[in-house]
This record gives C-alpha cells, sequence and structure tokens, in this order.
C-alpha cells in the first residue's frame, strides 16, 4: 500500500524493495571480500597516507572546545565545552501487523547536545550536558526545534583516592547528579562510539531512562584496581528535566569491568556484569524508568584480536507487576556483535544479531525507530504498539572514521521480525544511515 506524505525532507522510494535488495547485495559483497582477502591477523587495507593528510584537522577539531587547563592554578585547573550533532536517516520497507504494506522514510536530528565540563580545586569534577533536539517530523509533526528540552546529565564528581592519597585502591571517586546507568554494554559504549546506527532494542529495553528518556538522578560511588571497577549507585525514580526530587521510589544499580587481557592475551578482552532493580509503585509505564521494567541483569564479553573484535552478551530480567498484565513477567535476550576493520582506522564492517523475548505476550517492544515512527505518523500502518513475545533482529553494516570517532558516518540494513503468541506484529527491512560529529 503506497501513501501520499508530506514532504519531509527525505527521498520517495518507488521501488523501495528493489533498493533494498541492492544495497543488501553490495554489503553481502563487502563480506564476500572480506572472507576471500588476507588472513585476518592483518589489515585489509591500510590508510596511512590518508590519516597523515587528515591528522592536522582532525587534531585541530578536537581542540575546538578545549578553552583552559592550568595545573598550577589552585581554583580552576581545566574548562572545556562539548557537544555532539547527529543526523540520521531512515527508510522502512514492510508488514505490518494486519497484513498491510509499510513504505516510509524519514531524516532527523537524531542527537543534538551541548554541554561543558571543568576541574576544579583538583579534585572535584563539574559536568553539564543538555539536549537541544525536538524533532517530531518523523511521528508527523511540523516542526524541527533547536530548544532546550532537558538535561541529559549534570552531575558532580569528588576523586577520593587522589585527595586522600589511598594507596590500597587506584580509583575511589563519589558522584551525585543525573547521569548515564550502564545497563548493557551498548549503553556502557557512547553514541559517538556506536558501530551500528541504532542500539539494539533488547539493550534499549533495559535502560532506565524516565518517560522523557532522560536519565536518571541519584548517588552513586566508583572503586576499583588498575583491572577492574565496581559502581554502586542509588536512584531516584522520580521525573526531572535537571535534578529530580526523591519524592517517589529508588533505583539500586551495580555495574562492574573487569580487563581480562593479562590472562588472554588479546588486545581487547573485557568481561562486563551488570544489574538493576527499582522500588517505584507507579502503575503508569511513563512514570517508571525502563518503561515498566522492574529489575535487569546482563552480563557481556568483549574480545578482539586486530583488526576484528566481538561482543556477546546475554540479558535476564523482569517487568513490573504494577504494570499491564499482558506486560508483566520475565524477559531475556542476547546480542552478538562482531566488526572487523576492512581498511585500518578508516572502515569497520559490522554485523549484529540480536534475539529477545518474554514469558507474556506484550513483554518486549522493537525499536522506535523507525516502523514505530510509521505507526505514530499513519492512521493505516497498525503494529500494535510494536510490542511482542518474541524478536528476531539481524543488522549488517559499515562504519567510516573520518576523525576517528569525532567525525565518521555510517550505513546499514536491519532486517526485524516480532511476534506475538504467534501472530506477526511487524516483519520488515529498514536502510539506516548517520553522520555524527561530537567534541
Amino acid at each position: 500500500m503506497k501513501r501520499e506524505r508530506k514532504d519531509e525532507g527525505g527521498s520517495t522510494f518507488s521501488n523501495s524493495r528493489k533498493k533494498i535488495r541492492l544495497i543488501v547485495a553490495v554489503m553481502l559483497g563487502s563480506t564476500d571480500f572480506l572472507c576471500a582477502g588476507p588472513t585476518i591477523s592483518e589489515p585489509l587495507v591500510e590508510s596511512g597516507l590518508a590519516d597523515k593528510e587528515a591528522r592536522p584537522f582532525c587534531d585541530a577539531y578536537r581542540n575546538l572546545g578545549k578553552l583552559y587547563k592550568n595545573l598550577d592554578n589552585p581554583y580552576i585547573q581545566s574548562f572545556s565545552l562539548f557537544g555532539r550533532m547527529h543526523w540520521q536517516f531512515g527508510h522502512v520497507d514492510g508488514t505490518d501487523a494486519f497484513g498491510r504494506d509499510i513504505d516510509y522514510d524519514t531524516a532527523d536530528f537524531r542527537r543534538f547536545r551541548l554541554g561543558a565540563k571543568a576541574t576544579i580545586f583538583d579534585h572535584v569534577s563539574l559536568k553539564a550536558q543538555a539536549e537541544l533536539s525536538n524533532d517530531n517530523i518523523p511521528r508527523g509533526g511540523t516542526t524541527r526545534n533547536v530548544r532546550f528540552k532537558q538535561m541529559w546529565d549534570m552531575y558532580v564528581t569528588y576523586d577520593a583516592q587522589a585527595a586522600l592519597g589511598i594507596q590500597s585502591l587506584k580509583t575511589l571517586t563519589f558522584g551525585y547528579g543525573a547521569r548515564e546507568t550502564h545497563t548493557s554494554y551498548e549503553w556502557h559504549t557512547s553514541s559517538n562510539k556506536l558501530k551500528t546506527v541504532e542500539r539494539s532494542a533488547l539493550s534499549n529495553k533495559i535502560w532506565p531512562s524516565n518517560g522523557e528518556f532522560a536519565n536518571a538522578t541519584g548517588a552513586w560511588m566508583k572503586f576499583g584496581q588498575k583491572v577492574w571497577y565496581t559502581e554502586l549507585g542509588v536512584f531516584t525514580t522520580t521525573q526531572g528535566d535537571f535534578w529530580a526530587p526523591w519524592s517517589d521510589g529508588q533505583m539500586y544499580w551495580v555495574n562492574h569491568q573487569h580487563d581480562l587481557t593479562s590472562v588472554t592475551r588479546a588486545d581487547v578482552s573485557t568481561l562486563f556484569l551488570t544489574g538493576y532493580s527499582q522500588n517505584s509503585d507507579s502503575s503508569d509505564s511513563f512514570e517508571r524508568l525502563g518503561g515498566g521494567t522492574e529489575w535487569s541483569t546482563s552480563a557481556a564479553f568483549v574480545y578482539g584480536r586486530d583488526p576484528w573484535q566481538f561482543l556477546v552478551e546475554g540479558v535476564y530480567g523482569s517487568n513490573s507487576e504494577e504494570v499491564r498484565e499482558s506486560r508483566q513477567g520475565n524477559y531475556w535476550g542476547v546480542v552478538f556483535l562482531p566488526s572487523i576493520w576492512l581498511v585500518e582506522d578508516k572502515l569497520e564492517g559490522v554485523l549484529r544479531y540480536q534475539y529477545q523475548g518474554s514469558e507474556n505476550p506484550e513483554g518486549i517492544r522493537i525499536n522506535s525507530r523507525y516502523a514505530r515512527r510509521a505507526d505514530s505518523k499513519f492512521d493505516d500502518v497498525g503494529l500494535l504498539g510494536g510490542r511482542g513475545d518474541e524478536h528476531h533482529s539481524f543488522y549488517l553494516g559499515l562504519k567510516y572514521h573520518f576523525c576517528k570517532d569525532n567525525i565518521h558516518s555510517l550505513i546499514g540494513v536491519e532486517y526485524d521480525d516480532i511476534n506475538r503468541a504467534g501472530q506477526d506484529i511487524y516483519d520488515g527491512w529498514s536502510v539506516l544511515a548517520a553522520f555524527r560529529m561530537f567534541l
């Protein structure tokens, strides 16, 4: 079913299925070249000359926001500005829960943030970052505003290890404020450094954001040695654009990371363990962190030898008993994400498989981008909220680094299939592209 749409600044695909098949064929051809090329102990192509030519510009770009640094100043040791601008395009070609075709494309400002950070009195760090993007065109709106939306993070930390000269620990810091809590490896990875256009739906499910997709406010401590560290924190489940009050429930969080390279002798070999639990009594999933999740655990292992690397992660948790009965109960899932340098330090090839399931028919959900955007915009698209009990997702993509992760672009093809009690809720392909910059 082809739809007449308002002009969004995106392309109209009159033969979208053929275009998607073409893109898939080109990307699969790249993997054939990868498999037939040199041994994986060496990069497929070296980029030394191009990297040398770009280095002066990239170095200057990375230093743009560094406004002040003087370690001898007893009051202010450093001050800098930073930010990120992420533009994104998505095209969806699939089938909804009623067997109707979906043909939808859009472009949006995925993220636009500006912030500042400083070190004062030698051992105190301050950081604040505002989300300024309010792009509602993909949902069928008419505005693409750049205005204050909320604070993404705003916190203060105290380096007790350095201040007190504690020799038994390599790290001991205390913090308070709004911040990201790393509840999966994909959320441990900054959006500036992701190898895929979007995180998996599984990792987004367990991210404990509030109803406005902002981070929770709380207090935490971080302690560790050279090869490991642990974070413990308690956060309020109350909503807030700045520092949220403590007027509802609490979330308790633990995050552990252990470097195993001394054991495995690999270039990268890291174990991640994390989990959280919240006790909010709200029956409105909008008012609960993580959209109604009661508790979640995650175990991930990252291993790599240049030029390849892989991630494997397992997740298990439970939805709250306070939300709708069909969304209660346990959920689980796995993510497998291998990557390889096709051109040394420039071009990466990425593959990702994600599975998630639940014991009740609406216990899991596909990502909001971009099939659910079509559901929001068109009356004749029905995804039943994009919720189900079994979801498979496959992603194949490329990432090109202009200035390492500071300036890069991504392109990928993703296939999603989500079912509810044996009924297809959504089955389709997405073509995704992004251009990202950060200081």
